[in-house]
C-alpha cells in the first residue's frame, strides 16, 4: 500500500479521535508469528465491529421505535461492567467516573429507593408509564465507558448512521401526501411528532458530517463527493418529510437550531472559503423552502402562534401565569391542541406546586386522577420539563441542568483538545438545543427517542471525559 493510501486509511479512521489522541495499549501484535498476528488483528477489528454496532443499535430509536437500545444495554453493560472490575479497577491508570458519575449514580438510586418507599406504602397508588427512565442515570458513566474502550474507530458507525439514515428519510418521502397537502402514513414511528422529532436530529448531524467532508483534505475525493450529495439528499428529503408531518413544535425548534447550528459551523471555520460558500448556500436554500411553504406553515400554525403570542403577553404584563392560561382554556378561539396542551399544563403545575421542591414522585398520578382540567383526558403532559418537575421538583430539574451543562463543558473541551473533530461538537449541541426546544410541546423524553438520546447524549459527555484523562487534560480525585 502506498503512502498516501495508507494516509487516507487513517483518516477514515479519525472523524472523532485524532490519531494523536492516548489510547488503551494494545497487544503487540507485532511481534507474534504471522498466523498468531493475523488471528489477533482480526480480533481487533471484530470488536470495533462489534462496538460500532452496539451503538447504532443503541441509537436506533432515531430509525425506528422500539425499545431495541434497553436490550443492547443489558447485552453489552454487564460485561462491560464485569471488565472494568476485572481489568482496569486495580488499576492506577484507570480512567474515573469522577464526582458527576457519583451524582448520576446517586440521583439514579435516589429515584429507584423512592419508587420503592412509596409503592410499598400504598401499593393502590397509581404508577404512570415510563417511570423507571429516570433512574437510567445510573448507567450513564458506565455507557460513556464502553464507547470509550470499545468503539476505537467511531467513522464506522458514523458512516453507518449517515448512510442508514439517507435510507430511512428517502423510504419516508411520500410526494403524494406532500402535494396534497396530508400528512404521510407513518412507516417507522407510532406518531407523526415522534417521526418529526428523529427527522430532525438526522438533519442536525448530516449538516455537520457535510461540514467535516468539506473540510477534510484525507479522503478520497470521490468518496467525499459522493457523501456531501447523500447529506444535501437527506438535509432536504427530511425538512420536506418535516412539513409534511405538520409538527408545529418540531418546526420551531428546529426554525431555531437549524440557523444556530449553521452560524457555529461557519464561525468555526471562517476560513475555510468553500465551507462558507455551501453552507451560505444551504441557509439560502432553507430560506427558500419557507417562503414557499409558508402558506402551508401558516395555515397549519398561524392561530396556534397567534395566540401563544397573546398569552406570553398576558403574562409578562403581569396577569398570572395560571390565571392567564385559565383564560385561554375558557377561551374558544383558542384552537384545540394548545387548548388541551394548556390543560395539562395547567394541573401539572398545580399539582407540583403541592410538593415544588421534591415533586410527587412516581405517585403522581394519583394526584392526576383528581386534576383541575380533566377534560384533557391524557396523562402525557406534552412537555418534558413538567414530566420532571411533577415528579422529582425542582431538585430532579436541577439534576439534569447541572448534568447536560457538564456534558456540554466535556464535549466542548474535547472540541478544544483536538480530541473530537468541531463537526461532532456541532452535532451535539444542535441536537441537544433542539431537542430541549422539542420537550417544550412534547414529551418526548417519555418516548423511546428521547430515553435514549438523553442517555446517549450523557454517555457521550463521559466518553469525551475519559479521553480528556488520558490526556492528561483533566485531574480527577475520586476513586473510582
Amino acid at each position: 500500500m502506498t503512502g498516501n493510501n495508507q494516509n487516507r486509511q487513517r483518516a477514515l479512521s479519525l472523524l472523532l479521535i485524532p490519531e494523536n489522541t492516548t489510547r488503551p495499549k494494545r497487544p503487540e501484535s507485532d511481534s507474534l508469528p504471522g498466523n498468531q498476528s493475523d488471528r489477533s488483528a482480526a480480533a481487533g477489528v471484530a470488536r470495533e465491529l462489534a462496538g460500532c454496532v452496539a451503538v447504532l443499535v443503541f441509537i436506533s430509536a432515531i430509525w425506528h421505535e422500539s425499545d431495541a437500545y434497553r436490550y443492547i444495554a443489558i447485552a453489552t453493560l454487564i460485561p462491560v461492567t464485569l471488565y472494568y472490575f476485572r481489568a482496569e479497577f486495580f488499576s492506577s491508570e484507570k480512567v474515573l467516573i469522577g464526582y458527576m458519575g457519583f451524582l448520576c449514580i446517586s440521583w439514579g438510586l435516589y429515584v429507584t429507593a423512592r419508587f420503592l418507599y412509596d409503592y410499598s406504602i400504598n401499593k393502590n397508588f397509581g404508577i404512570g408509564s415510563s417511570e423507571g427512565i429516570y433512574t437510567l442515570s445510573v448507567f450513564y458513566s458506565i455507557t460513556g465507558y464502553a464507547i470509550f474502550v470499545f468503539v476505537r474507530r467511531p467513522i464506522f458507525a458514523v458512516l453507518a448512521f449517515v448512510l442508514i439514515s439517507f435510507l430511512v428519510v428517502l423510504y419516508s418521502f411520500d410526494l403524494s401526501a406532500l402535494l396534497e397537502g396530508r400528512r404521510p402514513s407513518l412507516i417507522f414511528h407510532d406518531n407523526p411528532i415522534h417521526t418529526s422529532v428523529a427527522q430532525g436530529m438526522i438533519i442536525l448531524c448530516v449538516l455537520p458530517f457535510m461540514s467535516y467532508l468539506l473540510c477534510t483534505s484525507d479522503m478520497r475525493a470521490e468518496l467525499r463527493i459522493g457523501l456531501v450529495i447523500i447529506s444535501i439528499a437527506t438535509l432536504f428529503f427530511g425538512l420536506a418529510n418535516i412539513y409534511a408531518l405538520k409538527s408545529k413544535g418540531v418546526w420551531l425548534a428546529l426554525i431555531v437550531a437549524l440557523p444556530i447550528q449553521l452560524l457555529l459551523i461557519v464561525a468555526m471555520h471562517s476560513a475555510r472559503r468553500n465551507l462558507v460558500a455551501v453552507m451560505s448556500l444551504v441557509f439560502v436554500a432553507l430560506v427558500i423552502t419557507v417562503v414557499v411553504a409558508w402558506d402551508g406553515i401558516q395555515a397549519v400554525a398561524g392561530d396556534t402562534a397567534q395566540k401563544t403570542a397573546e398569552l406570553l403577553s398576558d403574562i409578562l404584563g403581569g396577569a398570572g401565569v395560571l390565571q392567564s392560561m385559565d383564560q385561554a382554556i375558557q377561551d374558544d378561539t383558542v384552537p384545540r391542541g394548545l387548548r388541551e396542551r394548556l390543560m395539562l399544563w395547567a394541573s401539572a403545575i398545580l399539582i407540583w406546586a403541592e410538593n415544588p421542591i421534591w415533586g410527587q414522585g412516581v405517585t403522581w398520578l394519583d394526584e392526576w386522577q383528581t386534576r383541575a382540567y380533566p377534560d384533557a383526558n391524557h396523562n402525557l403532559l406534552h412537555n418534558g420539563y413538567l414530566e420532571i418537575a411533577i415528579r422529582y421538583g425542582i431538585m430532579g430539574l436541577i439534576f439534569y441542568g447541572v448534568l447536560y451543562s457538564w456534558t456540554i463543558r466535556q464535549v466542548w473541551r474535547a472540541k478544544r483538545e483536538g480530541i473530537i473533530d468541531p463537526a461532532a461538537f456541532n452535532a451535539y449541541i444542535g441536537v441537544f438545543l433542539f431537542f430541549c426546544l422539542t420537550i417544550l410541546s412534547n414529551s418526548n423524553v417519555r418516548l423511546a427517542i428521547g430515553e435514549s438520546y438523553m442517555w446517549f447524549s450523557a454517555a457521550f459527555g463521559f466518553y469525551c471525559f475519559y479521553h480528556l484523562q488520558r490526556r492528561g487534560c483533566v485531574q480527577v480525585r475520586t476513586w473510582m
